[in-house]
């Protein structure tokens, strides 16, 4: 039997490359064709192994995001395999070394363009567990740590490619450690509200939607940023908080209670007998304990002074839901019953005192 004959592979052609060079150089070219479908199977296969629950975010997320930059990763190494197997000439133009370079440039730039997607699929899944959770603060930290994350990685990519072209990548970090610490001085005002943020996503002191007062400021959370804290007031202006101000001011979070608290006085004049003061004092506590909104068992209602001004009665009570609408409804309904059952017991109430300006006569 004949062997074949293979000599031909050895012969020179274009800048004495051979033609089994060519040859396998164009199987690399031919692999990096079938790169993306070669992707999509890998892919579905780890899914399919490490994916259990069958997450079909996880999943689209994966799908749309990390085929693409893959295959073309698999194809610029895949290209780098065809300069090295070329061998192209280095004299008297060393268009081997261009070549090489320019090709490690490309990987590192489309590994990075790698990542950035892979981050984006891993954000995707923080995303959904955070929305799962009670609080909202979460959510808005995303962002700044895939923002982080991705800065990380292009400096890592630019300090690699600068090695590329003779460059120490020790130089470029000790460039960024001393400009860093030039602008941890320059900007010590930021660092304090960035570690400020750190304080409220790790102790959760409040969270989006929550009523506040803080430093003086009253309103609903609206936003949580890595330097600031947007607060809508009651006016419906917006107050932009540094974050800095809650490591050491006090906070009040007001949708932290379980009951709103209606509290008023009553004011008598000294015509009034006890035993009207007596009916008067049973009747609103029955009132009380008769509402389905009022913690019956928190409810008071006293006589706490008696002066030349008059007897003044205090009504106390704790509404069981905390909604400002639901609040100011009940104290609305409490505040007429209590006056209705006044009239009714025919009860002198204290007028209110009149305001008279120097210089003008009285009525």
């Amino acid at each position: 039997m004949d062997m074949i004959d293979l000599s031909f592979l050895e012969q020179q052609v274009l800048w004495d490359i051979s033609v089994g060079r060519l040859i396998v150089s164009g199987l690399l070219l031919l692999l990096g064709i079938l790169a993306r479908s070669f992707v999509r199977w890998v892919l579905s296969s780890l899914l399919k192994q490490f994916n259990k629950s069958g997450d079909i975010d996880v999943i689209n997320d994966v799908d749309r995001l990390l085929p693409k930059p893959l295959s073309l990763l698999i194809n610029v190494v895949l290209w780098n395999g065809v300069i090295g197997v070329l061998a192209l000439p280095q004299e008297p133009l060393n268009i081997h070394l261009w070549l090489s370079t320019a090709g490690m440039v490309a990987v590192l730039l489309v590994a990075v363009y790698c990542a950035f997607h892979a981050v984006d699929v891993f954000a995707g899944i923080a995303k959904r567990a955070a929305e799962k959770t009670e609080t909202r603060l979460d959510d808005q930290l995303i962002a700044p740590v895939t923002t982080t994350v991705k800065l990380i990685l292009t400096l890592l990519v630019i300090a690699a490619i600068l090695g590329q072209f003779g460059q120490p990548a020790t130089g470029l970090i000790a460039s960024l450690s001393i400009g860093g610490l030039a602008l941890a001085f320059a900007a010590k005002d930021t660092l304090a509200n960035v570690f400020g943020s750190l304080v409220i996503f790790s102790e959760r002191p409040f969270q989006i939607g929550d009523v506040i007062v803080v430093s003086g400021v009253d309103g609903v959370v609206e936003e949580v940023g890595v330097r600031s804290t947007h607060i809508r007031r009651f006016d419906k202006t917006v107050s932009i908080l540094p974050n800095q101000t809650f490591t050491n001011a006090e906070i009040c979070n007001l949708s932290k209670r379980d009951a709103r608290r209606i509290r008023f006085e009553v004011t008598f004049t000294h015509e009034i007998t006890s035993l009207q003061l007596e009916r008067f004092l049973i009747s609103v506590r029955q009132l009380l304990e008769q509402r389905a909104d009022i913690h019956t068992d928190q409810s008071l209602v006293r006589l706490t002074n008696m002066d030349t001004s008059g007897l003044v009665v205090l009504v106390l009570a704790f509404t069981k839901s905390t909604g400002y609408d639901e609040y100011m409804l009940s104290q609305e309904e409490i505040l007429l019953a209590v006056r209705k059952l006044a009239e009714e017991q025919g009860l002198p109430i204290m007028p209110a005192k009149e305001i008279h300006l120097s210089g003008q006569p009285r009525k």
